[in-house]
This record gives C-alpha cells, sequence and structure tokens, in this order.
C-alpha cells in the first residue's frame, strides 16, 4: 500500500473515531438526565407514599373516636333510659300516679297481657285508669329485677327490656303475699333531650302466693279479730275510755239491749256510754262462757259470743253483780281491726254472793291488774297512760342509775318518765315471778293494796338501735282505792342491776 492511501485510511480511521466518540458522549448525557429524572419520580412516589399512610394513619384515628363518641353517647343514652325505667317500676310500687303519668308522652300505648286488666290501651286518661284500678288492688307492692335489664339504643328511640317481679299485698287478705313475673318492654323516645314511654308491654308470665295458703291466711285473720275482740273487753274491763275508743271506726255504732243504758248511739255519743258504765262499778272483770265464734262476709268481720261480766257497784263496793250478754262485733278487714257496728245485749242480771276472803281475793286481782297495766304503759312508753294512774301528792322513789332519787309531785314524777322515754326506743317487760299483793281492809271495805314484784325490762337503746340492755328491777307500788279506782301513792323502782342483754343477770 502506498503512503498516500495510507494516509487517507489513517485520516477516515480518526474520523469515525472522533464521531463514534461525539455520539457516545451525547446519549451518555442523555441517559444520566432520564437517570436523574428517574430518581426524582422515585422521590416523589416515596413522598407521596408516606404522606398515603399519614393520611390513612388520619383517617383511622378519626373513625375510631367517631366510634368511641358513639359509643358514649350510647351508654349515656342507655344509662339515662335505665333509670327512667327503674324510676317507673319505683313509681308503681309506690303506687304514685302522677308519677307514674309524668312519665308518658301523650300519645303513649299500654299493651297489658293476661289478668283481670288484659286489653291495649292508648292515651294517658285510658292508662291513667288502668294503673288507678290495679293499685287498688293492692295495699302494698314491692319491686325488684332478677338480672340486669337490657337496653337497646337507635337513635332518638330506646327500648328496655327486663323481667321484673312484684312482690304484693292485697287488700282483701293484708297478710298473704302474692307475686306477678312481669315480662317488661319499655319503649322510650326522645325529645329535646328528654326520654318519655311511648309503648310499654307488661306481660304476666306466672302468679301465685308467696307467704301463706288462703286457708292459713284466714286462720292468721280470724285470730287478729278474735284478738281485737279479746282487747276491746279487756279495756272494758279496766274501763279505760280511751282505750275503748280507740278500737272503733270513725262511723262505729253501738247498740244497747236491756238496763239503764238502752239505746243506740252513734260514734261520737258511744263514750258518754262507756263513762257511765265506768261510773255505775268499781271494778269489771270478764270471761267468755264458750270460745268466740268468727266469719266473714263481704270483707267484714262477725264475732259473736256469751259474754259473763263479773262486776263491783261504787255505791256498795262489797255487792258482787253478775251480768251476762249476747256480744256481736262487726269488724273492718286490714292489719288493724276497728269495730263498725256492736251490740251488747242483757239476757240476764244478778247478784253474786261471796265471802269476804273471796271479795278479797277480787280486789287483790283488781290491784294487780292495775299493776300490770302500769308497767304496760311504761312498756309502750305513753306518758299520758302512765300519769293517769298518780294522784297528785303521790311519790317515786328510784333507786340505782341516772334517774335515782326521790320525787315527790305529779309534775317531778311525769319529768323522771319523760326522761326515761327519751333515752329508750323501745321497752319490754315481763315479771320473773307471780307479783305480790296484800290488800288493805278498813271497816269490811278494801281501801287499798301494795304489788311487790321483780321486774326484768329489756330496752333498746335511742341513739343506737342495735344496742338493747336489760335492767332488773325490785318493784313496789302502794294504792289507794278513790272513787272507784286504784291510784298510785307511791312508788319505788329500785334499780338492783342492769347490763347489755348479752349479760343478761337474773334476780338473786
Amino acid at each position: 500500500m502506498n503512503k498516500a492511501l495510507t494516509v487517507a485510511v489513517i485520516v477516515i480511521l480518526l474520523a469515525g473515531a472522533a464521531g463514534l466518540a461525539y455520539v457516545y458522549a451525547s446519549s451518555a448525557s442523555d441517559l444520566s438526565s432520564a437517570n436523574s429524572k428517574i430518581s426524582s419520580l422515585n422521590s416523589e412516589i416515596t413522598n407521596d407514599s408516606g404522606n398515603i399512610t399519614l393520611l390513612k394513619a388520619s383517617l383511622s384515628h378519626y373513625i375510631n373516636n367517631t366510634r368511641v363518641l358513639n359509643q358514649e353517647v350510647n351508654n349515656s343514652s342507655s344509662l339515662s333510659v335505665l333509670q327512667l325505667a327503674y324510676a317507673h317500676w319505683n313509681g308503681i310500687a309506690i303506687e304514685n300516679t302522677s308519677l307514674v303519668m309524668s312519665e308518658y308522652l301523650s300519645n303513649s300505648t299500654l299493651q297489658w297481657i293476661g289478668g283481670p286488666l288484659s286489653g291495649n290501651y292508648s292515651g294517658q286518661i285510658s292508662i291513667s285508669g288502668v294503673w288507678n284500678k290495679f293499685f287498688a288492688l293492692w295495699s302494698a307492692v314491692w319491686f325488684y329485677t332478677p338480672s340486669p335489664p337490657s337496653v337497646t339504643v337507635s337513635g332518638n328511640s330506646t327500648v328496655v327490656d327486663a323481667e321484673v317481679q312484684f312482690l304484693l299485698t292485697s287488700y282483701k287478705t293484708p297478710m298473704q303475699v302474692q307475686y306477678l313475673n312481669i315480662s317488661y318492654t319499655l319503649n322510650y323516645e326522645e325529645s329535646a333531650g328528654t326520654w318519655s314511654i311511648s309503648h310499654e308491654v307488661w306481660r304476666i308470665v306466672s302468679s301465685g302466693i308467696v307467704s301463706y295458703p288462703a286457708s292459713l291466711v284466714s286462720a292468721l285473720q280470724s285470730q287478729s279479730i278474735m284478738g281485737a275482740a279479746f282487747t276491746h273487753w279487756n279495756d272494758i274491763a279496766i274501763e279505760n275510755v280511751s282505750m275503748i275508743m280507740a278500737g272503733y271506726a270513725n262511723n262505729a255504732t253501738l247498740v244497747w239491749i236491756g238496763g239503764p243504758l238502752s239505746g243506740t248511739y252513734n260514734y261520737s255519743e258511744i263514750p258518754t256510754v262507756w263513762t257511765k258504765f265506768s261510773n255505775l262499778w268499781s271494778a269489771v272483770w270478764f270471761y267468755s262462757e264458750n270460745p268466740p265464734t268468727v266469719s266473714e262476709s263481704n270483707g267484714y268481720y262477725y264475732v259473736n259470743s256469751t259474754v259473763q261480766w263479773v262486776l263491783t257497784s261504787s255505791s256498795t263496793p262489797l255487792q258482787v253483780n253478775s251480768i251476762v250478754t249476747n256480744y256481736s262485733l262487726e269488724f273492718t278487714s286490714g292489719s288493724q281491726p276497728k269495730i263498725v257496728k256492736e251490740i251488747w245485749h242483757i239476757i240476764s242480771a244478778s247478784l253474786v254472793s261471796y265471802s269476804s276472803a273471796s271479795y278479797e281475793s277480787l280486789q287483790g286481782s283488781a290491784i294487780g291488774n292495775s299493776a300490770f297495766s302500769h308497767w304496760n304503759a311504761i312498756a309502750i312508753e305513753n306518758s299520758t297512760l302512765v300519769m293517769e294512774e298518780y294522784l297528785n301528792n303521790s311519790s317515786l322513789q328510784w333507786i340505782g342509775g341516772k334517774l335515782a332519787g326521790n320525787y315527790t309531785n305529779y309534775s317531778q314524777i311525769e319529768t323522771v318518765w319523760n326522761k326515761f322515754f327519751s333515752i329508750w326506743n323501745a321497752v319490754w317487760f315481763y315479771s320473773e315471778a307471780p307479783p305480790v299483793t296484800n290488800v288493805t281492809v278498813s271497816g269490811g271495805v278494801v281501801t287499798g293494796g301494795t304489788v311487790t314484784a321483780d321486774v326484768q325490762f329489756v330496752v333498746q337503746s335511742a341513739s343506737n338501735l342495735s344496742q338493747f340492755s336489760y335492767i332488773d328491777v325490785v318493784y313496789t307500788i302502794h294504792y289507794a282505792y278513790v272513787n272507784g279506782n286504784y291510784y298510785i301513792v307511791s312508788e319505788t323502782f329500785d334499780n338492783v342491776q342492769s347490763g347489755t342483754l348479752s349479760n343478761v343477770g337474773t334476780f338473786t
């Protein structure tokens, strides 16, 4: 190859190499620019991903807060409505129609399923009538829920479902406790922040008697009526007009057949009759020749008995009389029966001859009865009854304890008993052995007597009702016979020992 050709080839090769070098440099620059853009995009994508993650976290937190807030709102509504449901049942238990009806909307409905009041009731007037009928059946009502009620809230509506048991005593059989098991549904609606009953379902699932069968209740009620009859006759025997009148209803009548007091008397006239009767007789005893009979009709109880009265005349104290009466008493029912009609029918009257010893024994019994009446009046903490037994110049010697002292007139004695009653919330007594009674006789007439006894009082503290104590008293009461009655002349309350009931002692 010649030299010129060789040079030409070399020039061409160098030119090509230069061109290739230019092309390579240009492509590398573009590639670098592209890689830079890719890197920038990747960075933006990474940043966007972080923002999206943050946005998702914020959204999740918001959703959780919303759920918590909704739950709190629902919980608050549930609690408010549940409180209203219990208030509704409590209003039923205390039998307050006004309270119960204040919980309903004006267009509320009540569905009553089971029992004599079954039906669908709409509007407050109709519903109020149902509750008044229900309350007229029961003298007392209690309720409880065996398990927690369920409460479902949906916006401004809430439903309470519960099993509620009501315990009730009937006006007709007050000693009998009955139960009603109710499946209860209460629908509430909220308006202006107030929840009210829109619909109520009272479904009687079961019912029955808790305490006694009807036959036993009737027997217990008969015993109560019998006890009221004997209490009435005992009040007549002790000639206490106030206690006698406490046994009557305000519309009572007394029909007296035979003797100087014959007539028919209304309630306001009855005290005068018994005052006249008491003025005739210095002492009265009674007994029932046969057990009285008790019957019931239309909610009233009737006692019939032949009662004999043994009496000493105020004008002739040695003369003992006998009056036999056919007795009829009509009582109301209830925990405290009251006399609405009484018939005292004298079927025979006569003189009874007793020996002097028998007469003194009877008077001794009267004095003993006066002592027991005194202790009973102390036990029931009735200052009026206690003070009726004293003369104005009576004396009381109190030995031992905080009230120790000698009290010499009516006013001082009354103050002592009032202090005694203020210390104790309740008082009971009994005589550990029969009291000893000695009668004072002058000219064949009993002028008075003395009663001595060991009496134990059980007392409940007024300041601490769980604290019970005992007081052992050697009791001496001197009586005088004044105007046909026995009055306390002097009295000794000798507190020989006392203490807590758990350490009760006996008389030595």
